[in-house]
C-alpha cells in the first residue's frame, strides 16, 4: 500500500459528505498520477460512497 492511500483512507475514516467527495477526486487523480494502482482506487472510491449514503441519506431524515 501506498502513502497516499494510506492519507486518503485515514482523510476518509473522519470524512464528513464534502470531505468524502474530495477523497474520491483525490483517489481518481492520485490513481492518474500512478500514486495508487487500480484496486487502491476502487477501494477509496467504494469507502467514499459509502460514507456519502450513509452521511447524505442520513441527512434528509
Amino acid at each position: 500500500m501506498s502513502q497516499k492511500f494510506d492519507a486518503l483512507k485515514e482523510k476518509l475514516s473522519s470524512a464528513d459528505l464534502g470531505q468524502a467527495k474530495d477523497v474520491m477526486m483525490e483517489a481518481k487523480q492520485a490513481y492518474e498520477d500512478g500514486q495508487i494502482d487500480e484496486n487502491e482506487k476502487n477501494e477509496l472510491i467504494e469507502s467514499a460512497k459509502s460514507v456519502i449514503g450513509d452521511k447524505g441519506i442520513g441527512g434528509i431524515f
